[in-house]
């Protein structure tokens, strides 16, 4: 087994992957002790175990005290991971998933969501409600990623109408929310459990885990211009950011 030159329990990881799904490591079967393979891979025994944590993760194999590693599967769950570092790192994954409209509406928000669009309580706002799904092959979707509602201020007539207008609000919104045009994007992320309807459109029982994103979107100029709340499967997405020093 040889590592390519990435973190060594990611390497690690990878490898063991790789070996289970092409059946060297077949279902019911345990892997080698975690100090066989400190010995084969020259590593300590730490970066074996997190190596192994990511794979009992993944759901691959079970770890038991005494009994070693046991590989219970040899299908990797597909997971949507989104790596972000700029505005660009954050549009690439809507490029690798599908995005269907599901409704346009004009609806009056919450007072939480009033202020947070820099309005009044009651004020008319635009929802468009979509589902980010798998992108097949030629393009049709495949298994629900999660459902997004999106919520502008009041708009200009000529572009409310688009919004309001299922044909054309798509344009619109890739237009609003272009990277090239953006100023921010603020962002928090919480774990919470699926309402039932939201469960339906990701084919997920009620209350299931799943992460929510709440971003805000601003122009160059500092003008709001949407927000957006994404609830997604915890089973096909994870998000990670990648953390830099700032040079002086």
């Amino acid at each position: 087994m040889t590592l390519p030159k990435i973190p060594r329990y990611r390497a690690i990881a990878d490898a063991l992957i790789n070996e289970i799904v092409k059946k060297k490591f077949s279902v019911g079967s345990a892997l080698p002790a975690e100090a066989e393979l400190c010995e084969q891979l020259k590593v300590s025994r730490h970066t074996v175990r997190e190596g192994l944590r990511i794979l009992e993760e993944s759901g691959l194999i079970v770890r038991r005290q005494g009994s070693g590693s046991v590989v219970i599967s040899d299908k990797p769950p597909v997971r949507y991971r989104q790596v972000v570092d700029s505005i660009e790192d954050l549009h690439q994954y809507g490029k690798e998933s599908r995005f269907q409209l599901l409704q346009a509406k004009e609806t009056t928000v919450s007072q939480v969501m009033a202020a947070r669009l820099g309005c009044a309580s009651e004020t008319f706002c635009i929802e468009l409600q979509a589902l980010r799904s798998e992108r097949g092959e030629h393009g049709e979707a495949g298994r629900p990623i999660a459902l997004t509602h999106l919520y502008f201020p009041p708009q200009a007539a000529g572009r409310r109408e688009k919004l309001l207008n299922p044909s054309s609000a798509l344009p619109v919104l890739l237009a609003l929310l272009d990277s090239r045009t953006l100023g921010r994007i603020e962002q928090t992320f919480e774990a919470v459990a699926l309402d039932a309807a939201t469960a339906a459109h990701l084919n997920v029982a009620k209350n299931s885990p799943s992460l929510r994103a709440s971003r805000t979107y601003y122009d160059r100029k500092g003008k709001l211009i949407a927000v957006a709340i994404s609830l997604h499967r915890s089973d096909m997405f994870r998000y990670t950011t990648i953390l830099k020093h700032e040079s002086s």
